[in-house]
């Protein structure tokens, strides 16, 4: 994790309130999470929302999303529907007893401000630079949120645990939620297994809520496109592992895998439902784990 803003969590941001746009999409998210990427994209420089006045004419979102389709199909409504299963994923895991959320990576997703209106403690984990980033964009516009949390961490001299309990809010003895979205696949192997080992450690009972790349289900004209696309941004898929062996390595630190949604089941379960003629990137899957 670079010190620095990430442009691949601004892009995100960016696709996600230019998609909201359409009402068929809109209609499956909360006026919070659209207004909360609509305040995002304004914070942004403009270099990376000169978009957002384009995203509002019906054409230009059209020639968009034709022109992404084009060039890797299913990559944006892989970010519509990871929003979508992520969150809805996390109310269930509060709902099943989790007292607190913990964000890796969170760059400038919503969930912790969303649940820390609920009144449920949330860390967010990121690089000093983002956190700062994160601050700026909350405070710039009018963000007070007691129960929310922003750590920076410095990966080459602090583990996640350190970080959490230097907040001085973290609760080991909690039930906590752990969210990696668009997480595992930036690390390499050595360092997915020190963060897993640090999250089977924070406490004895947790839930692990992750999104993965399976690149080896992409064909290599797609593949390509992906990885240099991330390369684009300054950034690098490291995890040299397919869903298969995510999973095993999960259970070599005794988090299993209850629940798995894949890009398929997105296709019939949400996509089809907002009328919207567009595929799931392949390869994509949403991850429900615990340790108990």
């Amino acid at each position: 994790m670079a010190n620095k803003l990430s442009l691949t969590a601004s892009y995100i941001a960016v696709k996600f309130y230019g998609l909201t746009l359409n009402p068929k999409i809109a209609s499956f998210f909360t006026p919070f999470t659209i207004s909360f990427y609509e305040k995002v994209v304004s914070y942004l420089p403009a270099k990376l929302s000169w978009n957002q006045k384009a995203f509002r004419s019906r054409f230009w979102r059209s020639f968009f999303v034709w022109w992404e389709e084009l060039l890797l199909p299913g990559d944006l409504m892989h970010i519509i529907s990871r929003k979508y299963y992520v969150e809805h994923a996390v109310q269930k895991a509060i709902n099943e007893g989790c007292e607190q959320l913990v964000i890796l990576g969170s760059g400038f997703d919503h969930l912790g401000s969303l649940f820390a209106a609920k009144n449920i403690p949330s860390f967010e984990i990121d690089t000093p630079s983002m956190i700062q980033h994160k601050q700026r964009m909350l405070t710039q516009n009018g963000f007070k949120l007691e129960h929310l949390n922003l750590c920076p961490i410095d990966p080459a001299n602090q583990n996640i645990n350190e970080v959490l309990l230097e907040s001085g809010e973290f609760d080991p003895t909690k039930k906590t939620v752990f969210l990696a979205e668009g997480f595992f696949d930036y690390l390499s192997l050595d360092s997915t297994r020190a963060i897993l080992d640090n999250i089977s450690s924070a406490g004895t009972d947790l839930k692990l809520i992750s999104t993965f790349f399976d690149l080896g289900e992409l064909n290599f004209f797609h593949r390509f496109m992906f990885t240099s696309g991330v390369a684009m941004v300054g950034e690098t898929l490291k995890l040299p592992l397919s869903r298969k062996e995510f999973i095993d390595l999960l259970n070599e630190f005794d988090i299993k895998t209850e629940n798995e949604t894949s890009y398929s089941k997105i296709e019939q379960e949400l996509i089809s439902k907002m009328e919207i003629d567009l595929p799931v990137l392949k390869g994509f899957y949403i991850l429900e784990s615990s340790k108990c």
